[in-house]
């Protein structure tokens, strides 16, 4: 969703615009949950990092209390090369941290499976397999912040 600069949501998901009372419930909810959340997660595609951001809403995330974490997460970074994976890193951590992901793609829910590998070390066979990659770095930040924040 778009954030206009009165902090109103401009449109759905879909590209429509939303009626008002859509909207306003929206960013009523939206909001609750930030002020709620102590880290939240902006999920980027890898293909079109800066496409999925949204500025407004990172703003917005920060104003809402000095304990707030934003943590980005680049997400489908099998589907680009590793070198523009890396740049992209590297550029999206000098204004928050950054993770590198790549979701597990395997259909059976009890047979589930993740790698401890990061994804910079991953072999390509293993970034194209169906193995989440990035799990074990992300769970590992968030303990950090719990820890740092006195949250258990």
């Amino acid at each position: 969703a778009m954030v206009a600069d009165d902090g109103g949501f401009a449109a759905g998901s879909s590209g429509d615009v939303l009626p008002d009372g859509s909207r306003k419930a929206y960013y009523k909810e939206f909001k609750k949950v930030v002020e709620a959340a102590d880290v939240v997660l902006e999920v980027l595609d890898a293909r079109d990092p800066l496409g999925c951001r949204c500025p407004q809403i990172e703003r917005m995330i920060l104003a809402a209390g000095t304990n707030k974490k934003v943590v980005l997460v680049l997400n489908k970074v099998d589907l680009v090369p590793r070198e523009v994976a890396e740049r992209w890193l590297k550029y999206l951590r000098n204004e928050f941290p950054t993770v590198a992901f790549k979701a597990s793609t395997q259909q059976q829910r009890d047979r589930l499976g993740h790698s401890g590998v990061a994804v910079g070390a991953a072999a390509a066979d293993l970034l194209g397999s169906s193995e989440c990659l990035g799990a074990d770095a992300l769970i590992k930040l968030l303990k950090n912040y719990s820890r740092s924040l006195n949250i258990m």
